[in-house]
């Protein structure tokens, strides 16, 4: 996928655009997105994506939301639903102060030769964000482009929204999450060199430094996946918390540890799925009582991986990284 981040006359000749921040690419955002791959393949353009990299309040109220997708992995997801190309713009002033016409013409038309554009029921864009859905196609009768306008997608008899969807997060439900998602709910990060206490009662783990702005589960124990570099989905254990048995009160710490994995991982970049909540974070009473309920927690998702054996990639480990 082409990968662009200014405005620039010409960039496409024709493209059939989904206009949206997309926090979480969810089901509702979905819909958006494989309608604007439907039109590029109906009409023979591009299919394009129009993304902001920082959540819009950041500008307008000094403060975003804690993001459930960074950018690149909303790359990844726009890619994995057909698009071909992303124009992925930050919320300056002089883009603020654009009123909704200037952006059409100047983004949407003489950037990418918008010919279709797929947006939300609640899309919003243009200075003081009075643009809307019914303004966007009353332009394109002037610039000559066709607008399709989704509307909610209910799941249990509610929205799904990316705010429903980061307060099951937060909550710890990441079940919950995963069904509104359509897909395990994931962070990234790079791994840090820790204390190396797993390691000495047997269960080593990875420490994963978290961007500050994406959301975090509920302090606990998870079952987890682990997705290496190269793509390898392995089974894991992760805990969110403060590790209260070794007296530490500090910051909230992410450590996973990867199911006969031997390889390693410092300084790699990974990806944590989270697939089930196992128990809240506790002070034990000392470590033989620590490492007894690591091992149920391995057990446990042991016993959750054989049953949903699609989740992972195990069997493709080699003998040296086992």
């Amino acid at each position: 996928m082409d990968t662009f981040y200014e405005i620039k006359p010409g960039l496409f000749k024709q493209a059939a655009c989904a206009l949206g921040f997309f926090d979480g690419v969810h089901p509702g955002h979905q819909v958006v997105i494989r309608k604007a791959v439907e039109e590029a393949q109906r009409l023979g353009v591009v299919p394009a994506v129009v993304t902001f990299k920082e959540h819009p309040r950041s500008l307008t109220l000094g403060k975003s939301p804690p993001l459930l997708t960074l950018i690149d992995q909303r790359l990844e997801l726009f890619e994995q639903l057909g698009i071909r190309a992303a124009l992925v713009l930050s919320f300056t002033e002089e883009l603020c102060r654009l009123s909704p016409e200037d952006y059409v013409r100047s983004v949407l038309v003489e950037c990418l030769g918008a010919k279709s554009l797929s947006v939300g029921f609640n899309h919003r864009f243009g200075r003081n964000r009075v643009g809307d859905p019914e303004l966007l196609r009353e332009l394109g009768k002037k610039y000559g482009y066709e607008v399709h306008t989704a509307g909610e997608v209910i799941m249990d008899g509610a929205p799904v929204s990316s705010s429903r969807i980061r307060e099951a997060i937060t909550a710890g439900r990441v079940e919950e999450a995963m069904q509104l998602l359509g897909r395990p709910f994931a962070i990234g990060g790079a791994v840090a060199h820790g204390e190396g206490r797993g390691h000495l009662i047997g269960f080593p783990t990875a420490n994963i430094t978290v961007p500050e702005e994406q959301v975090e589960p509920a302090i606990g124990v998870y079952t987890s996946v682990v997705r290496l570099p190269d793509g390898m989905r392995l089974p894991s254990v992760v805990n969110i918390g403060r590790r209260p048995t070794f007296g530490e009160g500090g910051s909230i710490t992410t450590e996973v540890h990867v199911l006969d994995y031997q390889g390693d991982l410092y300084g790699k970049q990974l990806q944590l799925e989270f697939l089930r909540y196992l128990r809240p974070e506790k002070k034990f009473e000392n470590v033989d009582a620590l490492k007894a309920q690591i091992a149920g927690d391995v057990d446990e998702s042991r016993q959750y991986f054989a049953a949903h054996p699609r989740f992972t990639d195990r069997a493709k480990l080699t003998a040296e990284q086992r």
